[in-house]
C-alpha cells in the first residue's frame, strides 16, 4: 500500500472517530433543567475536539497528489528512518506505561515525576541525536528538576485551581 492510500485510510478513520466523539458528546446531559449555562455542558469540549478531529481527518483523506505526481505524505519523513522509528516507538511505549500502568496505580505526583524523568532521559541520553555533545550527568539533573516542577506544578494546578481530584 502506498503512502497516499495509507493517508486516505487514516483520514477516513479519523473522520469516523471524530463523528463518534461528536455523537457521544451530543447525548451527554446538558443540565439545562437546573439552569446551567450551555457552556458548562460536559459534552462541549469533547464535541469541539471531535469536530476538529473530523476536519483534520477529512483534510487528510481528500488531499491529492501534487501536480508533479509526487505524493504529499509525511510518513516517509516521520517513520522513514530507523532513528525516527525508535523515537516514535519510545514515545508510544513511555506514554502507554504512564497511562496504563502508572496512572491510577501510583500517586499522581510520583507517576508524573517518573514519566517526565524517563521521557527526558530516554530522548536526551539514550536516543540523543548525532553530534550532541552534552554530558549525561547534567542532563539527568535537569531531567530530575524538570520532573519535580512538572509533577508538583500540575498536581497543584489540578487540585487547587481546577478542583480536580487526582489519584
Amino acid at each position: 500500500m502506498n503512502n497516499h492510500a495509507l493517508d486516505r485510510l487514516t483520514g477516513i478513520f479519523f473522520v469516523a472517530l471524530g463523528l463518534a466523539v461528536v455523537a457521544g458528546s451530543w447525548v451527554m446531559p446538558r443540565f439545562e433543567a437546573q439552569g446551567a449555562s450551555p457552556y458548562l455542558a460536559p459534552g462541549l469540549t469533547p464535541g469541539l475536539i471531535g469536530i476538529a478531529l473530523g476536519i483534520c481527518g477529512l483534510i487528510l483523506a481528500l488531499r491529492t497528489k501534487r501536480e508533479d505526481g509526487a505524493e504529499r505524505s509525511y510518513w516517509n519523513t516521520v517513520i522513514g528512518t530507523a532513528s525516527n522509528r525508535n523515537r516514535a516507538f519510545a514515545a508510544l511505549a513511555l506514554t502507554l506505561v504512564y497511562g496504563a500502568v502508572l496512572f491510577g496505580n501510583v500517586h499522581f505526583v510520583l507517576a508524573t515525576f517518573l514519566f517526565v524523568f524517563a521521557f527526558v532521559c530516554t530522548f536526551e541520553v539514550i536516543l540523543k541525536s548525532e553530534g550532541s555533545t552534552h554530558r549525561a550527568i547534567s542532563t539527568l539533573i535537569a531531567a530530575a528538576l524538570l520532573a519535580l516542577v512538572t509533577s508538583f506544578g500540575s498536581y497543584y494546578v489540578f487540585q487547587n485551581l481546577f478542583l480536580v481530584r487526582l489519584p
